[in-house]
């Protein structure tokens, strides 16, 4: 695998990232333009985990059909189309829509790219994928700082409506660099994460052990990513530029915490960085996120303060689990590891679809900040599923 090309598809991955992840510090404003309560607009957000979902099972059989250059063609077009016109949207059932049809061609877009990574890892024997990711999260981290500079002085249509054409006009220069290397239908196999619903069912067991697993571990993720700039902005009460530090503050976490992992396994084994990651940084966040909740009420830059040292330490603690489990899965099974992510994430936007409705509308009962404490416990409880790991 040469050099341009590898940077060619991380550029993929960082586009990727940059472009999806533009909505999320912005959603403050998509909340005040549709006009809804927390537990419909939690409703609505979630509808993109169905869209996912759809295209998870549908998606394999396509792109054995016609190719990665064609799926991605296609997702770039609708994911960024999508992205542009819901930040002018007023009415929340065409956001729904919209929104269903955006999850759909991020998870054809994901399902693509990566089996052409995975693809590439297997023939050059290099091994790409954590690099290929590491961009991914960069560019979420850099759409967020892009935020959290132009939040306070330019309307939420400007900010999105041009990052978003200037992202789509990349990407699809990028494709057009790569369109000599990027997999034909007939060249796709199971191994390269790319499964059909046909053989998928032939075969589908389900881990819970593995399952739950993922899912407390990413909960937080996913609760942040749509609530962590509505906390900061509604509870915390800083401007829209602040309002997205504290993700920012998370994405980074992760990021220290994916480059750490390396040399972390090289001195404690699976099981305690399992045991011990996701205690201390979901309690962590739990404690920290409400104590500076409540301080900010007399003190709003020390609560501030403490409120982005919990995202930071929160981003932390969940940082590598997502991949660790589906390799832990991995092992568990003989059957071919396509098929295992692929159930597993068919199974996961299925939760993940009902958690976030059942957090979205918890919100009415006990409010934000104590509705952001589950997702946390959640990723603490992720520590009694350290036996999964090598000891």
């Amino acid at each position: 695998m040469g050099r341009a090309e590898k940077q060619a598809l991380a550029a993929m991955f960082g586009l990727f990232g940059f472009g999806v992840m533009t909505l999320g510090p912005r959603m403050p404003d998509i909340k005040y333009n549709l006009g809804v309560s927390n537990g419909t607009f939690g409703v609505l957000l979630s509808s993109g985990s169905i869209g996912a979902l759809i295209s998870l099972l549908t998606m394999g059989h396509i792109v054995h059909r016609i190719g990665v250059r064609s799926v991605l063609v296609f997702s770039t077009i609708m994911m960024y189309g999508t992205l542009a016109i819901m930040v002018h949207l007023h009415n929340p059932v065409i956001y729904l829509i919209l929104n269903l049809m955006c999850g759909a061609s991020w998870s054809s877009y994901h399902i693509a790219v990566n089996a052409q990574a995975f693809h590439r890892q297997k023939d050059s024997g290099q091994t790409i994928i954590p690099f290929m990711h590491g961009f991914w999260t960069a560019g979420a981290l850099g759409s967020a700082i892009v935020a959290s500079l132009v939040a306070q002085t330019i309307p939420i249509t400007w900010h999105v409506d041009t990052l978003v054409t200037v992202d789509f006009i990349l990407t699809m220069f990028v494709i057009y660099l790569l369109r000599d290397v990027l997999l034909q239908g007939r060249e796709i196999t199971d191994s390269d994460g790319v499964v059909t619903l046909k053989d998928m069912a032939k075969s589908f067991k389900i881990d819970w052990f593995i399952s739950i697993a993922v899912l407390c571990s990413q909960t937080l993720e996913t609760m942040l990513g749509t609530w962590g700039s509505i906390f900061a902005r509604e509870e915390i009460g800083v401007n829209a530029s602040l309002a997205v530090l504290p993700y920012i503050f998370f994405m980074g976490g992760m990021i220290f915490g994916r480059i750490s992992f390396g040399s972390l396994s090289k001195h404690w084994s699976e099981q305690w960085l399992i045991r011990i990651f996701p205690l201390v940084g979901g309690l962590t966040f739990a404690i920290f996120m409400y104590t500076g909740y409540l301080i900010s009420k007399n003190h709003q830059f020390l609560g501030f303060v403490i409120v982005d040292f919990a995202f930071l330490v929160g981003g932390v603690g969940i940082s590598f689990l997502g991949p660790l489990f589906l390799a832990i899965a991995g092992r568990r099974s003989d059957r071919p590891s396509g098929v295992i992510v692929a159930e597993i994430g068919a199974l996961n936007q299925f939760l993940n679809f009902a958690a976030q409705v059942v957090l979205a509308w918890t919100i009415h009962l006990i409010g934000l900040p104590m509705m952001l404490v589950i997702p946390a416990l959640m990723l603490a409880a992720v520590t009694f599923f350290a036996a999964a790991g090598k000891a």
